[in-house]
């Protein structure tokens, strides 16, 4: 094949490995791509040795890494997070006095890349920006987690031994699967002290890709429990989900997919 073929056929292979976090074997990659198993084993271990595949050894299946994701979550970030997302987050952080966080979701991760700080300057709450979000205990990651397929937030809670989890929180999928129910039908999730003592957060996701599809991020307000109470909470819904969709207008990928789709049109 010549190296076009080649770089084409790759982003191919990582294409359907991203939408796969359980992974495929090299059978299947052959198939899918209609070439035989010695190109598409050649494909893969290319990629893995580049760092953006890996193998499992009990299975011999090949998943995208989180490499994968860093890199589309520095793409976003040069993009111009600052232009298309940070007066929205500026302005809700001014009207809630609060802090603000925008977070992205990549693969079966979510990330904080962004935030905004209120006015009430007493809350120091300041993940590291890049920072995984703990799915179950956070308001972003229900709000998120509200909006994968069953099997995807299956494969998501699986992944959850990774990360910093709390034992104020622990994980209980049937009450967790009720709430997720609750979330889709107001449009925002609430946590309550569930990641950090004192902290309560309400957080909506963001659909750059279409309301139809996964949200692409979510975008969060988080204070004091003394301030954030259920009755705080639901006064800013509006503000927040107004904000959410806002930044789903300007979402980048989308917007960059949605005018590439016209020109071929």
């Amino acid at each position: 094949m010549a190296l076009a073929d080649d770089v084409a056929y790759a982003m191919r292979v990582l294409e359907m490995l991203a939408s796969r976090p359980e992974g495929r074997r090299v059978t299947e990659v052959a198939e899918r791509l209609r070439v035989n198993k010695a190109i598409a084993h050649r494909l893969l271990a290319a990629l893995v040795a580049s760092g953006y595949v890996s193998q499992d050894p009990r299975t011999s299946s090949y998943s995208a890494t989180h490499s994968l994701g860093a890199l589309g979550l520095r793409q976003l970030s040069n993009s111009g997070v600052g232009t298309w997302a940070q007066r929205e987050l500026d302005s809700l952080a001014a009207d809630s006095e609060e802090l603000v966080r925008l977070a992205v979701a990549t693969n079966d991760t979510l990330q904080w890349i962004a935030k905004a700080q209120g006015s009430n300057s007493s809350l120091r709450l300041d993940p590291v920006m890049g920072q995984d979000v703990v799915p179950h205990a956070t308001a972003s990651g229900k709000a998120w987690l509200s909006t994968l397929e069953p099997e995807r937030v299956t494969i998501v809670l699986d992944n959850e031994s990774n990360l910093s989890t709390t034992s104020r929180s622990p994980l209980d999928r049937s009450v967790l699967q009720v709430e997720l129910e609750e979330v889709r039908h107001r449009g925002y999730a609430t946590t309550f002290e569930e990641m950090d003592l004192g902290i309560n957060a309400v957080a909506a996701p963001i659909f750059g890709a279409g309301t139809s599809r996964e949200a692409t991020g979510t975008i969060s307000i988080a204070g004091p429990s003394v301030r954030m109470t259920r009755a705080r909470m639901a006064e800013l819904s509006p503000l927040l989900l107004g904000a959410a969709a806002e930044i789903s207008r300007s979402w980048p990928s989308y917007t960059y997919l949605v005018a590439n789709q016209e020109k071929s049109a």
